[in-house]
């Protein structure tokens, strides 16, 4: 057996991450915390997360599996940058009725899609110029990157009307500040005005 297994002890691990407020922690991470057994992090890791001790979320990054961070932080974490956006905003405004299983999130890098522990975390690719209409939302006492109401819309509506997305027939449009969709639409996702007011207007 390696020293690390001799020596470290999993509650000692434990309670040195949950000491340090750690949600989340690379294996760059681990290295400053227990930096005499950096030869053997890596078995230390695997076998932990094979035991259901601890939790691989993406490539390098790990979390304690009783202490899995809130979907809006794995959000904000799994991809960057990204913001929450898209139906789980619209969901999470009450602009669409339905939950969504998906949490939908956009960026400016490839579209990619993660999964943890069997929730989906989806992020679709937007322009540059378009990635914008966002704000921090203090969450479980969390600091998370979320769409405003109508730039969620208006982030859903380029989909819609790029033909990779179906409308929601049941959108809650009193919730919503027409003008500013559009604007986002026309400014920054350069889409004709003919065609947004179709979308915005026409229903």
């Amino acid at each position: 057996m390696d020293n690390f297994g001799n020596y470290l002890k999993w509650d000692y691990f434990e309670n040195v991450i949950l000491e340090k407020g750690l949600l989340y922690f690379s294996y760059y991470d681990l290295e400053r915390l227990f930096p005499h057994y950096q030869s053997a992090l890596k078995k230390f890791l695997t076998r932990k997360t094979k035991d259901g001790k601890l939790v691989r979320l993406k490539k390098g990054m790990y979390c304690i599996a009783k202490k899995i961070p809130s979907e809006y932080v794995l959000a904000n974490l799994l991809y960057q940058p990204s913001y929450l956006s898209l139906e789980f905003a619209l969901s999470f405004y009450l602009i669409i009725p339905e939950s969504v299983y998906s949490v939908t999130s956009v960026t400016t890098k490839p579209t990619r899609e993660f999964i943890v522990k069997e929730k989906a975390f989806t992020y679709n690719t937007i322009k540059r110029d378009a990635f914008c209409g966002y704000q921090p939302q203090k969450i479980d006492n969390q600091t998370i990157l979320f769409a405003t109401a109508e730039k969620a819309m208006a982030d859903y509506l380029y989909f819609v009307i790029l033909g990779k997305k179906s409308i929601n027939d049941r959108i809650n449009w009193g919730k919503l500040y027409k003008a500013k969709i559009e604007e986002y639409l026309v400014r920054y996702f350069k889409i004709d005005l003919v065609t947004v007011k179709k979308y915005l207007y026409d229903r």
